[in-house]
Formats: structure tokens, sequence, C-alpha cells
């Protein structure tokens, strides 16, 4: 009898362990999720980060030979950044800083957008280094040709939000972590750490949830600006494997206790087949939001020296048919 009544003690723990881990984990997706939601709260911010691509030819494949150009510069490289973002009005400033892999020198890209216009300067296309480009934001925004608006550029932490919903609604909640102890961010101030980590054991589960979610997560991507409906078109029409997540990748966010991710670590591989050769790609991208929502000041003014950008847009412009 007292055999019996220590077996049923041990189940009956067991499974309440079992219980308590699952609704734990719930409730840590649950946590990401609200965070994800939170940040189309971020109206203004002060944001740093960098980037390692290492892309195949077929994800950035173009047919003008100066996009192409353009390209290939960032397909293999590092790349840096630091800025602020306001919303309304749309301001936004940037210094991206480019390092193509295995050179021991970077070129670096300033951006300004003030008053519905973009300026910037590119090494590539600019003579001096105080000569400018400019895009009229508002006239784009009219041109029915164009799928980058001055709305969707207001928008992008709602684009943010959307995607990755779409990509973790559907993950299962067991595979999400919370780290036991807080992070400390830039400010001193702690937050707490939640990772989604793809390993062997849930590569094929993972996958299939987000060859489900493909297709709305590329209608999405062409309805904010972000793929033209030829290119969004091609990759709905791709086979439904065409992209496949692969293991290890990981995603780290650190969430402060406002509900803000103030920290971003994502840690990507994937392989893409094109003309049915697959191709490994790897994307590692580090962002920090900081001064959220504080209406930070921007620091660049506007350019003397502008030049229109259209009739570079004209030599970027896919041929037409």
């Amino acid at each position: 009898m007292s055999k019996k009544w220590i077996t049923l003690t041990a189940v009956t723990a067991i499974s309440l362990l079992s219980l308590t881990a699952c609704t734990d984990n719930t409730k840590v997706k649950e946590t990401l999720e609200q965070s994800l939601s939170k940040q189309k709260e971020m109206k203004s911010y002060t944001f740093e980060g960098s980037t390692t691509l290492a892309i195949g030819d077929g994800l950035l494949k173009s047919s003008n030979a100066l996009t192409t150009g353009l390209l290939s510069l960032v397909k293999d490289s590092t790349m840096d950044w630091k800025g602020i973002s306001n919303v309304e009005p749309l301001q936004f400033q940037t210094d991206l800083k480019i390092t193509p892999k295995g050179s021991t020198s970077s070129f670096e890209i300033p951006i300004l957008i003030k008053d519905s216009k973009m300026y910037f300067n590119m090494p590539a296309l600019n003579k001096t280094a105080d000569e400018y480009y400019a895009i009229d934001l508002q006239q784009m925004s009219q041109a029915s040709k164009s799928p980058l608006t001055l709305d969707t550029l207001k928008n992008t932490s709602q684009l943010s939000t959307s995607l990755g919903n779409l990509v973790f609604s559907g993950i299962d909640p067991k595979w999400y972590k919370e780290a036991k102890e807080p992070v400390k961010l830039k400010d001193g101030s702690s937050a707490k750490s939640i990772s989604v980590e793809l390993t062997s054991k849930n590569e094929k589960d993972i996958n299939t949830v987000f060859q489900t979610k493909l297709p709305e997560f590329i209608g999405t991507l062409q309805n904010n600006g972000f793929l033209t409906a030829d290119k969004a078109d091609q990759l709905k029409k791709s086979q439904p494997a065409a992209i496949q997540l692969k293991a290890p990748s990981k995603m780290v966010v650190a969430i402060d206790d406002t509900g803000f991710i103030r920290d971003q670590s994502i840690d990507v591989v994937f392989q893409m087949t094109v003309d049915g050769k697959p191709q490994d790609n790897h994307i590692v991208l580090h962002q920090t939001y900081d001064a959220i929502n504080q209406a930070t000041a921007l620091t660049k003014e506007v350019p003397k020296n502008v030049k229109s950008f259209d009739e570079i847009l004209k030599l970027i412009a896919p041929p037409k048919k």
C-alpha cells in the first residue's frame, strides 16, 4: 500500500511540474508577443545596431546592372548604424557604415529624413562628401508605381510587430525560454531576457509553421512597400519549401519594465532554392532602442549641396517589357 502511495505521489508531482512548466512557457511566449505589440507605441526613439550578412546571389538578384552593383557591396558585409527616429512628423537620421567582407576599409552613408524629403550621400554615386541626393517622399507617395510611401516609412514599427507576430505566434510555447537572471541595459536598468532557439529538435516543426505563414509574410511586406508586386508574386509562386530556416538559429530580446523591447539579437541561417540550386544565407543582427517616446531632436542639418535622385531612379528602375 505504501509503495502504491509513493508511486501515485511521484506521478502526481511529475504531472504538476510538467503542467507548471507548460504554464510558465506559455506566459513567457505571451510576454514576448505583448512586447512585440508594445513596439507600436514607439513614436520616437534613438537606436544603434549592427549586422553581418552572408547572402546568396539569388536573394538579391536584379536584372539591372547598377542595382546589382550596389547590392553586391552589402550582400557579404558588416554594417553598423546609429540614429534617431521620430514618427510625427516623420524625422529620421542615421549614419550607416558598410564594410565589405575581406576589406580593411569601410564607407559611410549618412541619411536624413526631414520635411518629407530624404537626403543621403553615397560614395559610389556622389562626387564629394558634401553632395547629397534628395528624394521627395511626398511625391513618391503620390506615384502609383512606387511601392514605398511616406506612410509606410512611418509605420515601420507596426510592420515589425506584424511580421514578428506572424513568425512567432505559431511556435510551440515550449521553445520559449526566459533567463533566470535579468540583464543590464545601457542605461543601467534591468530587463527580462527571452529567447527562441531553432535546433535540430524543432527545426522541422518551426519550418512547417514558417511555410504556412510565408504567403502572408510576403503579402505584408508588399502591402507596406518593401516588395514590389512582381517580386511578391515571384516569391509566392516559388515552391513552398524554397526557403528553409536552418539550425542553429536564435532570437533574444530584452524587455524593460514598461514592456518595450530595448535590445534585440537575431542569428538566423536559412537556405533559399533559386533555379533549382540551394543557397545558404546567414544574417546576424543586433539592435538597441533607447529614449523611447522622449522626442529626441535631430542633430543633422538639411544639406545645402543637393541633387535630385530622379535620374538615378531611372537607372535603377527595372527595364520595361
